[in-house]
């Protein structure tokens, strides 16, 4: 690999930024909702009450173009993992990176789903409320009955891609499999959503969901990382290596 096609990848990869700024405003419009928001039944909120379609149908649009373009991103990131894989010769080193290869490409297919299965969620909760005449013990009832189909893809889907992702990512670090000090495995996604959970209990919020566009935000930070690395394997000093 050359300087110049390190110096390309580079680039694409700050498509990561709009990207996933798109699916963090996407998350925002489904997250957000008023301080004295409680649990109706497990996962439903009664803060989903006051998310409009306009909101969902944003979430959905942004979370569709924010796909694309992380799509990008994280193929012209997996170029330079191949390569990375190439220059392996740790049996863990080349397993840890084969996760977090698989777990970058696990996100192109399930990104979209998220948005879309989180919106339709809430949605669908809304609309059986408004048909139930509000009356909360039905529309919770017929609720989970939608829930009930996409209930296995959908924490399948998220398990999976938080372990390969997130794990994937804070492996290949603290392996040295990439060149990175150690303190970067804290940019893995599911270390900044955690973040943001614990600012949203730390703050006296006038609203709920603070947290709900960091593990986006999480993606860019991990990202940067992944840049970071590619520079110091390759420089103006450096400018090929086999």
């Amino acid at each position: 690999m050359t300087y110049e096609e390190a110096k390309r990848i580079r680039g694409r990869m700050l498509l990561i930024i709009p990207g996933m700024i798109l699916a963090i405003i996407g998350d925002y419009c489904m997250g957000l909702e008023p301080a004295d928001s409680y649990a109706i039944s497990g996962m439903i909120s009664s803060g989903w009450l006051t998310i409009g379609d306009l909101r969902i149908a944003v979430s959905n649009i942004g979370g569709m173009i924010g796909t694309a373009l992380y799509t990008v991103a994280a193929l012209a990131f997996l170029r330079y993992l191949q390569y990375k894989l190439s220059e392996c010769s740790g049996k863990w080193d080349k397993i840890f990176l084969k996760t977090y290869m698989a777990g970058l490409v696990w996100g192109v297919m399930v990104f979209m789903y998220f948005h879309l299965a989180c919106g339709t969620l809430i949605h669908n909760f809304n609309v059986i409320y408004d048909a139930a005449g509000g009356n909360t013990e039905l529309a919770v009832r017929m609720w989970n009955r939608s829930y009930s189909v996409q209930f296995v893809t959908f924490w399948v889907s998220f398990v999976v891609l938080g372990i390969t992702s997130t794990g994937g990512w804070i492996a290949v670090v603290l392996k040295g499999a990439l060149p990175l000090k150690k303190a970067w495995a804290l940019a893995a996604p599911l270390i900044i959503a955690c973040i943001g959970f614990l600012l949203e209990w730390l703050l006296p919020l006038p609203f709920n969901g603070l947290s709900s566009g960091f593990e986006s935000f999480g993606w860019i930070v991990m990202f940067l990382g992944g840049r970071k690395a590619i520079r110091n394997d390759f420089s103006a000093g450096n400018p090929e290596r086999k």
